[in-house]
């Protein structure tokens, strides 16, 4: 059955193939797998065009997250409270994938973890989208896997890497962080899109944004789910982000005060990473009735 390329029948059963997840890719990039399969597994990575793209723009987003770091701009860090509830999250992540592992959960055709689902992987976006020029003369590809394919030379489809429903959220989490250095920095917001996931539950308390939203406030719903009245059942919750028009994993979730008026804030998954979405509505948000107060892209 086997028809490997580096190491006969063995290496092939013992290597990830593509399609590759995006969690196997983050931690091949992190060097957070063992040394000797990371020694297999990069000449086959190098090879798929789709990884060695991905893999390419993890470099871009580290390198611009590294230079934010130094960046004048940065007037304080992020806020104690938002980075202790990120590390709680991650934390209540990782602990599920090992309780899934321990109990047996099935695993992908490569036998690397659980099986993930088939919808493609949103690209990070480029340098140009992002405007990375403002960070000087970076060095990328600090890993050495090579820039990504030139679009004219490559198929009119990107080929989709296919990630599990739980690195996606992981890949959420860290890209929650990189959104509280920009809030951190001082980045503005911008009006835009929206999410789904598993929310980790506190203690119900009502917060008080007034007028504007800003990412710090927004930030603070990470990880939770503080919500009372019609929305703090998972299911409806979900109905509201679906009648909003947005289809995405959530976050974090809590009751506020939004221009005088009792609100939901809704944290979602952004259009593209590193962003993340704001979702404000009314607490009667339901099917047929969103009651929409503010979208909002941070990052």
């Amino acid at each position: 059955m086997s028809n490997g390329k580096n190491g006969g029948a063995m290496a092939t059963r013992s290597v990830p193939q593509p399609p590759f997840s995006a969690e196997l890719l983050a931690d091949l990039h992190a060097d957070n797998i063992d040394p000797e399969l990371g020694a297999q597994l990069r000449p086959v990575v190098r090879a798929d065009a789709s990884a060695s793209r991905y893999l390419h723009d993890l470099d871009e987003v580290s390198a611009r997250v590294r230079a934010l770091g130094t960046d004048d701009r940065i007037i304080h860090p992020m806020p104690a409270d938002v980075a202790e509830r990120l590390a709680a999250f991650v934390d209540a992540l990782d602990s599920g994938a090992e309780s899934a592992a321990s109990n047996g959960a099935p695993t992908n055709a490569n036998g690397w973890g659980p099986t993930h689902s088939e919808s493609p992987m949103p690209r990070i976006p480029d340098a140009e989208a992002v405007g990375a020029g403002d960070f000087g003369d970076v060095p990328f590809g600090a890993t050495g896997f090579p820039a990504p394919v030139d679009p004219a030379d490559a198929p009119g489809t990107v080929t989709p890497i296919r990630p599990r429903r739980r690195g996606a959220l992981r890949w959420a989490a860290a890209a929650a962080a990189a959104v509280a250095i920009l809030a951190g920095a001082g980045i503005g917001l911008r009006l835009t899109s929206v999410t789904e996931g598993p929310p980790v539950a506190q203690p119900t308390s009502t917060a008080r944004i007034g007028d504007e939203l800003t990412a710090t406030a927004a930030l603070a719903a990470l990880g939770r789910h503080d919500v009372t009245g019609p929305l703090a059942n998972d299911a409806a919750l979900d109905r509201c982000v679906q009648a909003a028009g947005l289809d995405r994993p959530v976050l974090g979730a809590m009751n506020m005060t939004y221009r005088g008026d009792n609100a939901v804030l809704i944290l979602l998954s952004g259009p593209a990473t590193p962003k993340i979405t704001a979702l404000v509505v009314g607490p009667g948000c339901t099917t047929g009735d969103p009651q929409v107060r503010n979208i909002t892209d941070i990052g």
